[in-house]
């Protein structure tokens, strides 16, 4: 079967975990839940055909790449698995999967998911043959919600299978869709007893001078001390002073019963090569003084905890609230899809896409004039602050503000426009206002072009931007340039990419061209306007 770029709703051709795919599949699959009526499913499965897509994909990837490397470098056999497996590893780190997934479209190498409207199911993930044991890793997940995989050979694919995700109706568990219940004080404390052993939780009673008074054996074993007193007087010598002067003597002290949640302390134990264990501690002061505290070690599957920090988990908190305004909308969205994906680093990505720049129209003269009359940072603010409004109600991303011009993303071409001719509007009411009251007129001039960009890394480790970068953004600013003040002008190719799609409810100008600053040819675009 020949690869396709699939823009079938029921049917995604996948090559890449970072395939902006996964909307699609979950409204697909709430689609086939809403037809089985098992809608209160939905979060449960959507995660778990997310969990079988990645993991066939990953399997995909380190097949394909064995294959190039044994075959296509001249290597008939690779002597350790652990050296391939770094060679692997080195791949995804400095290049993402973008070259793998080239070659698994070159080669109609890829993995399916489908949304048959057959009775009892659900869903079906299509894959190369040595992917097969990728899908089967979730099935513990598989037979709690009441499914079955049924995986067999593709009709004239011999080298591929298909795993059909189907309800198994004789272990549906029907207590998934009671109402909750409140538990009885007997049920809450024998819960809490079975959490406590389970999690390897930890208690240490302090008196209000920092003495320890007693603690749960089980902590020195996580430190690799034996349960005896000398092992205590290393532990205590471990705890670092900052912990004392912000929890026992500071936080303790000041606030309401004494309580606190949350802190983060690393204790090390020997020298530099001895153990070290991140905790998580949270307690409380009693009428008497005493201090007692709830420890539990901070685990990340085997990965390295030394990245975080140690100190008030609500202060990081308060430092990221204040932080998150600055870092780009897509920056955030991507990173949290890239921790969902088990990855840990922003890769470099292509993909089609609108690029949006809107300039306030004569802002420097503006400034020059006014900076004494009235706030200019005010004026800024309250016009980019309708600008935004509309870039987050039509599904954009605001890339960066320069001054008093912000460029934008959209996936949606059509989106775009929307979005620009709304600014447009916004500019009239703002402009009225301004008028009433005296002031000059603040006009904006939009320029959007579709195309091909790679959205990646720029910058060094201290200070990274992941933004678009090409021709299509330098042509979008050019465009722009060349825009009417209150008008919104849009390449050629951005009125054909709309044009594929349902019909738009705005119109088109006349088509002419302009010669924009680095360009050899002529640039056709044209002016849209509201349809009323």
């Amino acid at each position: 079967m020949p690869f396709v770029e699939s823009d079938l709703e029921h049917k995604l051709v996948i090559t890449s975990i970072g395939q902006n795919i996964w909307g699609t599949l979950r409204s697909n699959t709430a689609t086939a839940l809403d037809r089985l009526k098992l809608r209160p499913l939905l979060e449960p499965t959507v995660f778990l055909l997310h969990q079988m897509t990645v993991h066939a994909i990953k399997a995909l990837h380190y097949n394909v790449f064995k294959q190039i490397i044994l075959h296509d470098f001249g290597f008939s056999d690779i002597d350790h698995e652990i050296e391939f497996d770094a060679m692997f590893e080195n791949e995804i780190n400095e290049h993402g999967d973008k070259n793998i997934a080239k070659f698994c479209r070159e080669n109609s190498l890829y993995v399916m998911v489908s949304f048959p409207d057959t009775e009892d199911t659900i869903a079906a993930i299509s894959a190369p043959c040595f992917c097969c044991d990728a899908i089967r890793l979730n099935d513990k997940l598989i037979k709690t919600l009441g499914y079955r995989l049924e995986i067999q050979e593709m009709a004239g694919q011999p080298n591929f299978y298909s795993g059909t995700l189907n309800l198994y109706r004789q272990r549906m568990d029907l207590s998934v869709f009671r109402p909750p219940v409140l538990m009885s004080r007997y049920d809450q404390e024998t819960s809490s007893r079975e959490i406590f052993t389970q999690l390897s939780y930890s208690i240490v009673c302090f008196n209000s001078l920092g003495t320890i008074q007693s603690l749960s054996p089980s902590l020195l074993s996580q430190l690799d001390l034996k349960e005896n007193e000398s092992s205590v007087a290393v532990f205590l010598s471990a705890i670092p002073k900052r912990f004392y002067n912000d929890v026992i003597w500071g936080v303790m002290m000041d606030t309401p019963h004494g309580k606190f949640e949350n802190y983060r302390m690393r204790l090390k134990t020997g020298d530099d090569h001895g153990t070290s264990v991140l905790f998580n501690v949270s307690g409380f002061r009693d009428s008497q003084g005493i201090i007692h505290t709830l420890w539990q070690e901070i685990s990340l599957d085997g990965k390295n905890s030394s990245a975080l920090s140690e100190g008030s988990i609500l202060n990081e908190a308060r430092v990221h609230n204040i932080t998150r305004n600055y870092v780009p909308q897509l920056v955030e969205q991507k990173a949290r899809e890239v921790v969902r994906l088990g990855g840990n680093l922003l890769s470099n990505e292509e993909c089609h896409i609108a690029i949006l720049f809107c300039d306030i129209v004569g802002f420097t003269t503006y400034v020059e004039k006014n900076e004494k009359e009235e706030s200019i940072i005010h004026t800024l603010n309250s016009i980019l602050r309708r600008i935004s409004l509309s870039v987050k109600k039509h599904g954009g991303f605001i890339d960066k503000f320069m001054g008093d011009c912000i460029m934008v993303l959209f996936r949606n071409p059509r989106d775009a426009v929307i979005a620009a001719l709304e600014m447009q509007n916004h500019s009239v009411d703002i402009n009225f206002l301004r008028e009433r009251a005296n002031l000059d007129r603040l006009l904006l001039r939009i320029g959007i072009h579709w195309g091909k960009v790679v959205i990646g890394n720029v910058g060094t480790p201290e200070r990274l931007d992941w933004t678009a970068i090409g021709d299509v953004v330098n042509t979008a600013s050019r465009i722009e340039k060349n825009c009417r003040p209150e008008h919104v002008l849009i390449s050629q190719s951005m009125r054909d990419v709309i044009e594929t799609g349902e019909k738009p409810d705005f119109k088109y100008g006349e088509t002419f061209s302009i010669v924009a600053k680095g360009k050899k040819n002529a640039l056709p675009v044209c002016y849209v306007y509201s349809a009323d």
